[in-house]
């Protein structure tokens, strides 16, 4: 199954917000009340929702999303990037050190400059590069849910928050925040 077809299948009639991001930076999607949330893995080459999803993101949940290394394979990501088209709604890539980069060149690009944003924690010293990729939209991760509903109130349909994690970590490069 491709990321399209998963996509299509978690957002029927609803806002899809896709997320590339680590997993450590899930508690800034938590709202009241708690939105949809569901986690893609790849497997057998493909990304499909993982065990025990779809769920709710909740400030108990997003404990053991941190802790949930999933294998990353960013090649993968990249292939599945390219067959992103209108089953998603809008894409947040997570800066992270200027690890997004290369996410934010794999996406097509009618979907960069009005449907994606890129979010960081405290400071974007990469904005040059993705500006010259065509992105226009930059916000801080802890403004991203507030942006999210804001765009699924605009749609007129309530928002799905589908989440794909961009770092591998491991029992020696987690750090519990």
């Amino acid at each position: 199954m491709t990321l399209r077809t998963e996509l299509s299948q978690l957002s029927a009639n609803q806002f899809a917000a896709l997320i590339l991001d680590n997993e450590v930076t899930v508690g800034h999607f938590v709202t009241s009340p708690p939105l949809p949330w569901t986690r893609l893995t790849q497997r057998n080459g493909n990304y499909q929702v993982a065990e025990g999803y779809p769920t709710l993101l909740t400030a108990e949940q997003t404990k053991g999303e941190m802790r949930t290394w999933d294998e990353v394979s960013l090649p993968g990501i990249m292939r599945a990037l390219k067959e992103l088209d209108d089953s998603v709604d809008y894409v947040l890539i997570g800066n992270n050190a200027g690890q997004g980069l290369p996410l934010a060149q794999g996406l097509p690009k009618n979907l960069i400059g009005s449907r994606a944003a890129i979010i960081y924690g405290e400071s974007l010293p990469n904005i040059t590069e993705y500006e010259k990729m065509g992105y226009r939209t930059f916000f801080r991760r802890s403004q991203a849910a507030a942006r999210l509903l804001e765009l699924a109130k605009n749609a007129d349909r309530p928002p799905v928050l589908i989440f794909i994690n961009t770092i591998q970590h491991n029992e020696l490069n987690y750090h519990d925040p």
